[in-house]
């Protein structure tokens, strides 16, 4: 006996994705199921960003230790010159947005990738403190750990903001966000702190006025002010 056939109903919904799908349960006036399928559509993202991540991740530690930690920024930097570089291309330069939009664009992404945020502020800068959802989380489920560790970078330099050693993952954050960014004539997306240890936040300095970020910012990055 041959499998059931699937209903056109059944097919629609396979068809439909979860948001649209609680759209119509909201112009439908069942704000019951509406919320079920948000809840359903969230989980089906977080288990495709845990995929997505532990696949960049695992390919960065291919990388690093078949040919060596170079060709892991050299493989960030293609990244970033094909994909983010175009992503900074509009009318108005990210050094000349207000601080508090530069920290609400950051904070925003973060958060949307399943991070949390504590926001800070003094006179020179805005600090957002996260516990991040995509490089942090690996750290905290001990992915860099134990058997099929991913690799944590040793060579002291740019590419590990100038430390002994830099999670794998995060090393898109000194290459992408700040190395990149000065070498094209503009200023670092923020200036990134990320964690030492399972359990500290990933923090992120965003200057009100990008002239005082501190020389010593750009020397951890093999740079000069631009």
């Amino acid at each position: 006996m041959s499998d059931p056939k699937l209903s056109s109903d059944e097919i629609e919904r396979m068809r439909t994705p979860l948001w649209e799908q609680a759209k119509e349960a909201l112009r439908a006036g069942d704000h019951e199921a509406a919320e079920d399928l948000i809840d359903q559509a969230v989980t089906q993202w977080s288990s495709l960003q845990e995929y997505s991540i532990n696949w960049i991740t695992s390919l960065l530690t291919f990388i690093g230790e078949e040919l060596d930690e170079a060709a892991v920024e050299r493989a960030l930097r293609k990244t970033g010159d094909e994909f983010v570089r175009p992503r900074r291309t509009s009318d108005t330069k990210w050094d000349d947005l207000p601080a508090s939009a530069r920290a609400k664009i950051i904070a925003r992404a973060m958060v949307a990738n399943f991070g949390k945020v504590e926001v800070e502020e003094d006179e020179e800068k805005i600090i957002l403190s996260f516990q991040c959802g995509s490089g942090g989380r690996l750290i905290e489920d001990g992915r860099y750990e134990g058997d099929h560790a991913y690799l944590k970078l040793r060579s002291s330099g740019p590419q590990t903001f100038s430390r002994d050693e830099l999670w794998v993952y995060c090393a898109h954050c000194s290459v992408n966000n700040e190395i990149q960014p000065v070498e094209w004539g503009e200023t670092p997306t923020s200036i990134e702190f990320p964690p030492e240890q399972a359990g500290d936040p990933c923090v992120h300095h965003i200057y009100k006025n990008v002239g005082d970020i501190p020389e010593s910012d750009f020397v951890r990055i093999g740079k000069t002010r631009p």
